[in-house]
């Protein structure tokens, strides 16, 4: 339902707030609310200059209309059932950190994942986000297909990033984070969510 057509872009130490989501086929009527609302943001921004801070809003704006109705969306395969997972998976981002990137938060969700991280230098090259993903969904996907004794895709070829620019923003993307379920109604209290990890050491940036 949702494609960027902007390229993925990764400054060189850039903070990254980034968003996977389960492969599985969106019911008509969600694709059609996404393209109207679409082609309304299109009218109100004038986008067909195409002038990028423009084309910044609409894809924010985008992400979170796709972020609100995600959770109303049932899918065949559920991330946080069984709890083993979950479990797989969040142990899968655990131990990239200071591999592939320092990993500051995130919240595996049933059909998508949060994840707010920065990429590594490793033997002088940057490690590039389409690497870490490849490695994420690679490892993870294997593993959860053999939980759940099934073959196929699990995840969707794209995924959804942005540079967080400022602390303040840094601050504001982890409370989204931890946020998430209780906005899905998943949880009363963000600290009732299991599956949200925050950095012990993020009051030090890391």
């Amino acid at each position: 339902m949702y494609k960027r057509n902007l390229p993925h872009y990764q400054p060189k130490n850039g903070l990254l707030f980034v968003t996977f989501r389960l492969n599985f086929a969106v019911p008509a009527q969600y694709i059609n609310a996404y393209h109207k609302y679409r082609e309304s943001l299109e009218a109100q921004l004038d986008i067909k200059e195409s002038i990028k801070p423009q084309q910044i809003v609409l894809h924010k704006k985008l992400f979170d209309f796709v972020d609100n109705y995600y959770p109303e969306i049932h899918s065949e395969i559920d991330l946080t059932k069984p709890p083993e997972i979950a479990i797989l998976l969040s142990d899968i981002l655990r131990s990239l950190h200071d591999e592939y990137y320092a990993l500051y938060a995130f919240t595996i969700m049933p059909n998508h994942v949060h994840i707010l991280l920065k990429p590594l230098t490793v033997d002088e090259k940057d490690l590039s986000l389409a690497e870490i993903m490849h490695k994420i969904k690679g490892s993870s996907a294997r593993q959860i297909n053999l939980v759940l004794q099934r073959q196929g895709k699990l995840w969707q070829r794209e995924y959804y990033d942005h540079w967080v620019r400022t602390d303040q923003e840094m601050w504001n993307v982890v409370e989204y984070i931890r946020q998430n379920p209780v906005r899905a109604k998943l949880a009363s209290d963000p600290e009732c969510w299991r599956w949200t990890w925050i950095n012990p050491e993020l009051g030090r940036k890391i």
